[in-house]
């Protein structure tokens, strides 16, 4: 069965971007010493597939080589938007059409951002489990993480370096 699984971090005060969407506040991966701390290399390993807003994958090609070329992405846009990567589909689809297509599969999916998508799937009860890292910076403004935290259960939370918190969610089944 497929499993949605939202992974991502948040500032102290719940923002996933500031206002004018900037991450320059996320902790640079290079200076993360367990290069699995926060899961992320696990994530990778159970996950296929990856979807993102337009939003956040125009952002993303900013950041250098595309960093999934082993993954089958899924950009979710109302813009006219185009890559020469196949391995990079644009969807103009709502969640819960596009979601169909995997009903008979097994892959997992990474739901990777930005908010109006993660908005859309919590909205649908899409989302199978939230790994949401709290890094301990508060930004008082920006792209707040709106989750409906009473369709999960805390599964786990443990402290990482850097005084970030990793808390694990999984849904509410019922």
């Amino acid at each position: 069965m497929t499993k949605v699984i939202l992974y991502i971090a948040t500032s102290a005060d719940g923002f996933i971007a500031t206002k004018d969407g900037g991450v320059d506040w996320l902790p640079h991966p290079d200076t993360v010493e367990d290069t699995d701390e926060f899961g992320y290399q696990s994530l990778m390993e159970r996950t296929s597939v990856i979807i993102m807003g337009s939003k956040s994958y125009q952002q993303i090609l900013g950041f250098g080589d595309w960093a999934w070329p082993d993954k089958l992405t899924y950009v979710f846009t109302s813009q006219d938007l185009s890559s020469e990567r196949e391995d990079i589909i644009f969807v103009r689809d709502n969640v819960t059409d596009f979601m169909k297509q995997f009903a008979e599969s097994d892959q997992n999916i990474w739901l990777l951002g930005g908010a109006e998508l993660i908005g859309s799937f919590a909205d649908k009860k899409l989302i199978d489990e939230c790994i949401i890292t709290v890094v301990p910076t508060s930004l008082g403004e920006g792209i707040k993480l709106h989750l409906p935290y009473e369709d999960f259960t805390l599964r786990d939370e443990k402290v990482c370096g850097g005084g970030m918190v990793q808390r694990c969610y999984g849904k509410v089944v019922g």
